[in-house]
C-alpha cells in the first residue's frame, strides 16, 4: 500500500510547488480538492466533503468553516507563514458546534504544514505536526483521509505517554507502600521526584541531570544520599556552585521544603530508571495527576485503567465561565487604554475550585488566561510598538489560583500541576517570564472540607472574581452512610436552606452563588460560576437548594442538560454556568443551552475515529432564557403538590431485600396446599416490558410474628435455610441491622400499596426508570417488585390520563434521573400532576374509548411481534405510518380536550396553570377533581373492563 500512497502524494507535493502560493482566500479550495484526489478521491465534493459550511455563532450570526468532512475532519487553512498556534482557539470553537457527526479530527494547514488535533483526548497540542515536503513518507497521521477508511498514526498522542508514565510512578509508590514506608514520607517522595522527572525534560534542569544521577544509585544508601540532596539543592536559594549537583536551581521552599530521603531498593531504582525514560515534556500535567490519584491505591487498577475528566469536558465549565467574556471584552477593546486597563485587571484575576482534587480545572483555566493575556499584548500591538515577550507591568501568575479538597495527597498534586503551568505556558507563548523560582502555592490551597469547620461553623473561602470545579457525585441517601450521621446534622445546621433530600453538590452550588461578590459593569467578568453536578441538581429538594436559589440572584447563561461525564465510570452530569447579575447590560443576548443526542455507534466507528464507544454528541441552542431545571421549556418546578392525588396510593413495588424470598413455579407447586396463599405471582419491569411469561412467585408473610409464621411449616423452613443464614451474615455490616429481628418480612413490603390493590381487580404499572412510560394494567392477584411504579386504580379514563402526551411532558419535566434514564417519583411527578377538572361524561367516554383502542392496538401487534412491548414501543421513533403512533394520537386529542386546552397552546404551561388553580381551589376548600374518575360519572364499574396482565378469564 505504501508504494500506491507515495506517487499521488510525491505529485500532490510537486504540484503545490508549481501552482501555489499560499493564498488563504484565493487557492484554500483548489488546495483542498488536490488533497483529497492525492488521497484517492475523486475530489473533495466527491467524497461528501463541504467547503464554506456554515457554523452557528455563540450569540447570533454565522461563521464559515473551510471544510468540513462529516464525521471525519475538520479542515481550516490559513495564509502561507502564518502561525498555526494562533489559530488554534478558532478551530476548536468551530468544532464544538459542528454537531451532529461531529468530525473526529482538526486539522489547521497553512499550505506548508498540517496540524492534526484529536480534541476528543487532547486539547492544547496536536496528535501530530506533518511538513508539505513530508507527507508522501508520513501520510500517517492523515491517513483517514483516504478513501479507503484507514487507522491514522500519531506521534505525539500524550494521553498514552501519561498514563505510561503514571504507571511508572505507581508501581514505585505501592512498592514504597508495600515495605512500609511511612505514606507521608512515600507520598513526599513522589511527588518531588515527579517534578524533577518533569524539569529535567522542560528545561528547569540540565537535561538528562537525573538519569545521570539515578545511574549513581547503585544501591540504597547511595540513592538516600544522591536523590535527597538533589531535593536539598532543589531547596536551597540561588544555583549551587560546584560539586556533583552544580548549577541546580532553587525550585522553591514549598514542594521541597521538606526534602524527601528514602534508601531505595535495587528495583525500585529500575522503576525511577524507567520512568526517566519517558518524554516528561510530553506528559500532560492536567490528566497525570487525575490518573495518578486514581490509581496509587487499587492493585487492580493500573493508570491505563483509571478515569480522568477529560480536557475537553473541563473546557465546558471554563469557556464560558472565563475565557468568553474574556474573549469578548478584549475584542470589544477599541483603544490602547482599554486594552491596558484590562492587562492590568487579567494579571489580578482571581479563580477559586473548592473541590479542586488534582487540579485539573485550575490548570486548564490558568492555561487559557495565560492565552488571553497573550491576545490582550498582541491587540496592544496593533496601537503601539510593543514586544510582548516583554512584561511592562506584570503577569498573570499561579497564585491568583486557589484550590480546596478534603484529600491531602490531591492538594499536593494540585500544587506542583500548577507550578508545572507556569514554564509550560511560557514554552508555549514565548514570553520571557522567570520559570524559577516556582510559586511557593502554600497559602494558595488549602485541605480540608470545604463547607464546614468542625466546630459546625462555615469554612472560610478565599475572595475570588470566578468559581469553577467539580464537587463530589453523592447522592442525599448516601450522604449519612458516607459520612456520619453527626456530619450530616453539623452541615444541615450550617446550610438549613439546602432540603434534606438535596444531593451532595448542592452546597458547592449554594455556597458559590452566596461567596460570589455581585457581577458589576466595573469589574466585569467577575461574580461568575461555572460547576459541574449531579442530574438531579434539575429536579426536586437539589433544584430547591441550589438552582432556584441561583436564578432568584443570577442568571444561567449556558448550561448542559445531560451527558454522560468522562471522570466517572456510569455517572451522568448536569452543568450550569451562571452569572450573579440580572441586569441586561451585562448578559449575552442569546443563551446557549447544550443537549445530549444519540448517536448511532457506526458513525463513531467511521473511518479509524477511534472513539467508538462514545455514542452521543451534544447539540446546542441559543434560547433566551435557561431556567433552574436547565431547560429553556414552561418552568414547572414552582408546581405545588395537590393534597387531592395522596388519596391514590401510588408508589414503587415491593422490595422483598433478599432472594430467597422468590419461588419459581415448579417450587410454588411442591408447597403444600394450604401455604400457597401466601405465594403470589411477582412481576418485574422487565418481564412486563419484554413481554415474557410469569415465572416468579414470591412468598409473603405480611405483618404475621415469628409464631404465626412458623405455622407455615414448609414455607417457613425454606426461609429459614435461604433467608436467615444470609441476613445473619450481613446483618452487623448493613446499615438495616435491625431487620434481622423481622428476617422473615420483606424489607420494604408497602402495605399501604398491597391493602389498596386488594381492592381493586386490577392496578396500573409502569416501569420506574424509563424513557417513555409504558402503562399496562395488572391483576390484582399479582405482587409487582420493585422496578415497577404502581398505581392503585382501575378504570380505563385513568389509563387514557396517565398514557397521553399530557402526562408524558410532565413526567419528563419533573421526574429525577438515574444515569441517562429518567425515573418516575411519585412526590414530583404524580403528586403534582393536575387532572381534568370541568370534564363531562362525553370527553371522558372519549378518553376511556381512545385508551381501549390503543391497548387493543398494542395486544394485536404484540401477537406477531417478539420482544414484547418495549421492542413495540421502539417502532414509533421508525419513520412512517404506524397504527400505535395513530392510536397514540388519537388518545391525545381526546385528552387535550378533556382538560379543554387547544392543540396549539404550550401543553406544559397549561397543566402547570391548572395545577396552581387546582391547588388554589383547595385552600379555599372549593372541591376539585383528583385522580381517578371524577365522582360524578354514572355507573364507574363499566368502566373497569377485563383486560390486565396475568388474568385469567
Amino acid at each position: 500500500m505504501t508504494a500506491i500512497c507515495k506517487a499521488p502524494l510525491q505529485q500532490f507535493v510537486q504540484w503545490c510547488s508549481d501552482h501555489i502560493i499560499g493564498d488563504e482566500k484565493g487557492e484554500a479550495q483548489i488546495f483542498l480538492d488536490q488533497l483529497f484526489r492525492a488521497f484517492g478521491h475523486a475530489g473533495f465534493k466527491e467524497a461528501g466533503a463541504v467547503c464554506e459550511m456554515r457554523v452557528k455563532k455563540a450569540d447570533k450570526g454565522t461563521s464559515f468553516a473551510d471544510l468540513v468532512w462529516k464525521p471525519v475532519v475538520l479542515v481550516e487553512m490559513k495564509k502561507r507563514g502564518e502561525d498555526l498556534s494562533k489559530h488554534y482557539s478558532q478551530a476548536f470553537t468551530y468544532w464544538t458546534r459542528l454537531v451532529p457527526n461531529r468530525p473526529n479530527y482538526v486539522v489547521l494547514c497553512n499550505f506548508d504544514e498540517f496540524w492534526i488535533f484529536d480534541f476528543n483526548s487532547q486539547m492544547d497540542s496536536p496528535v501530530d505536526k506533518v511538513r508539505l515536503s513530508e507527507l508522501p513518507e508520513r501520510f500517517g497521521p492523515l491517513a483517514f483521509l483516504f478513501a479507503a477508511p484507514t487507522e491514522p498514526v500519531f506521534g505525539n498522542h500524550q494521553e498514552s505517554v501519561t498514563r505510561k508514565a503514571a504507571d511508572q510512578l505507581v508501581l514505585l509508590f505501592r512498592s514504597l507502600i508495600k515495605r512500609n514506608v511511612d505514606r507521608d514520607l512515600a507520598q513526599r517522595f513522589t511527588l518531588q521526584i515527579l517534578m524533577s522527572l518533569f524539569a529535567e525534560d522542560i528545561g528547569l534542569l540540565e537535561k538528562y541531570f537525573l538519569t545521570r544521577l539515578l545511574d549513581d544509585c547503585t544501591s540504597p544508601a547511595l540513592a538516600y544520599d544522591l536523590i535527597g540532596q538533589l531535593f536539598v539543592e532543589m531547596n536551597t536559594p540561588g544555583r549551587t556552585p560546584g560539586g556533583r549537583f552544580k548549577g541546580v536551581p532553587y525550585f522553591n521552599g514549598g514542594l521541597f521544603a521538606n526534602p524527601a530521603r528514602i534508601e531505595l531498593s535495587a528495583d525500585e531504582i529500575v522503576m525511577l530508571k524507567e520512568a526517566a525514560k519517558f518524554d516528561w515534556s510530553q506528559v500532560r500535567p492536567e490528566i497525570f495527576g487525575a490518573i495518578f490519584e486514581h490509581s496509587m491505591d487499587s492493585d487492580e487498577r493500573r493508570a491505563y485503567g483509571a478515569h480522568y475528566t477529560s480536557p475537553v469536558d473541563i473546557m465546558k465549565v471554563v469557556g464560558p465561565t472565563i475565557v468568553e467574556p474574556w474573549r469578548q471584552r478584549i475584542d470589544n477593546a477599541k483603544t490602547l487604554t482599554e486594552l491596558e486597563h484590562l492587562l492590568m485587571r487579567i494579571e489580578s484575576f482571581r479563580v477559586l475550585d473548592p473541590a479542586c482534587g488534582s487540579g485539573n480545572f485550575l490548570y486548564i483555566a490558568y492555561r487559557e488566561i495565560k492565552r488571553l493575556e497573550a491576545v490582550i499584548y498582541e491587540r496592544m500591538g496593533e496601537y503601539k510598538s510593543i514586544d510582548a515577550s516583554q512584561r511592562p507591568m506584570g503577569f498573570v501568575s499561579t497564585r491568583n489560583f486557589f484550590g480546596m479538597d478534603i484529600n491531602p495527597f490531591a492538594v499536593e498534586l494540585a500544587k506542583v500541576t500548577m507550578m508545572l503551568a507556569h514554564k509550560l505556558a511560557i514554552e508555549e507563548l514565548h514570553v520571557q517570564e522567570q520559570a524559577l523560582p516556582l510559586d511557593n502555592l502554600d497559602a494558595n490551597f488549602s485541605i480540608g472540607d470545604a463547607l464546614i469547620l468542625d466546630d459546625g461553623a462555615r469554612t472560610p473561602w478565599p475572595e475570588v472574581d470566578v468559581i469553577i470545579g467539580n464537587p463530589p457525585f453523592l447522592g442525599a441517601k448516601l450522604l449519612k452512610p458516607k459520612h456520619g450521621a453527626d456530619y450530616v446534622k453539623r452541615l444541615r445546621n450550617a446550610y438549613p436552606e439546602v432540603p434534606g433530600m438535596a444531593d451532595f453538590c448542592v452546597y458547592w452550588f449554594r455556597r458559590a452563588e452566596l461567596h460570589l461578590a455581585e457581577s458589576t459593569m466595573n469589574d466585569w467578568p467577575s461574580g461568575r460560576a461555572g460547576l459541574v453536578g449531579t442530574q438531579n441538581i434539575r429536579n426536586n429538594a437539589s433544584r430547591i437548594g441550589g438552582l432556584d436559589f441561583i436564578c432568584a440572584s443570577g442568571t444561567v447563561i449556558e448550561a448542559i442538560d445531560n451527558q454522560p461525564w468522562s471522570g466517572e465510570a456510569n455517572v451522568h452530569v448536569s452543568i450550569a454556568n451562571w452569572i450573579k447579575s440580572q441586569d441586561s447590560a451585562l448578559l449575552p443576548k442569546g443563551r446557549r443551552l447544550w443537549y445530549k443526542i444519540e448517536q448511532a455507534p457506526k458513525a463513531r466507528k467511521a473511518r479509524g475515529s477511534g472513539h467508538a464507544s462514545k455514542d452521543y454528541e451534544l447539540d446546542m441552542r441559543i434560547v433566551t432564557h435557561i431556567n433552574a431545571s436547565l431547560s429553556d421549556k414552561v418552568d414547572v418546578g414552582a408546581a405545588e403538590k395537590l393534597s387531592c392525588n395522596s388519596q391514590v396510593v401510588t408508589c414503587q413495588g415491593i422490595t422483598p431485600g433478599h432472594s430467597g424470598f422468590l419461588l419459581d413455579n415448579f417450587a410454588k407447586s411442591a408447597m403444600p396446599e394450604n401455604e400457597q396463599v401466601i405465594i403470589h405471582p411477582y412481576l418485574v419491569g422487565d418481564d412486563l416490558l419484554s413481554g415474557r411469561q410469569l415465572a416468579r412467585n414470591i412468598i409473603d408473610l405480611g405483618d404475621m410474628d415469628v409464631l404465626q409464621a412458623k405455622r407455615f411449616k414448609k414455607v417457613f423452613a425454606h426461609l429459614e435455610t435461604n433467608v436467615l443464614p444470609d441476613m445473619l451474615a450481613k446483618s452487623e455490616a448493613s446499615e438495616r441491622a435491625t431487620s434481622i429481628n423481622y428476617w422473615w418480612k420483606h424489607w420494604r413490603r408497602r402495605e399501604d400499596l398491597i391493602d389498596a390493590i386488594k381492592e381493586v381487580p386490577r392496578y396500573l404499572t409502569c416501569s420506574r426508570v424509563t424513557k417513555r412510560p409504558i402503562f399496562t394494567f395488572i391483576d390484582a392477584t399479582i405482587r409487582p417488585g420493585d422496578a415497577l411504579q404502581v398505581f392503585a386504580l382501575a378504570d380505563d379514563y385513568s389509563f387514557g390520563i396517565l398514557q397521553s402526551a399530557a402526562h408524558y411532558k410532565w413526567f419528563h419535566a419533573k421526574c429525577s434521573n438515574m444515569k441517562s434514564d429518567p425515573r418516575y417519583t411519585s412526590e414530583s411527578v404524580f403528586d403534582t400532576f393536575p387532572w381534568p377538572q370541568d370534564v363531562s361524561v362525553a370527553e371522558i367516554d372519549a378518553v376511556v374509548n381512545a385508551g381501549r383502542h390503543l391497548r387493543q392496538v398494542r395486544d394485536q401487534a404484540l401477537e406477531h411481534l417478539d420482544g414484547g412491548l418495549r421492542t413495540l414501543y421502539r417502532t414509533i421513533d421508525v419513520p412512517g405510518k404506524n397504527p400505535l403512533k395513530d392510536a397514540h394520537a388519537i388518545l391525545d386529542t381526546a385528552v387535550l380536550k378533556a382538560y379543554g386546552f387547544s392543540a396549539k397552546q404550550d401543553l406544559l404551561e397549561g397543566l402547570l396553570n391548572l395545577n396552581h388553580a387546582v391547588a388554589t381551589q383547595i385552600a379555599a376548600g372549593q372541591t376539585v377533581n383528583g385522580p381517578g374518575l371524577p365522582p360524578s360519572y354514572p355507573h364507574p364499574e363499566s368502566l373497569v373492563s377485563t383486560d390486565a396482565f396475568g388474568h385469567r378469564s
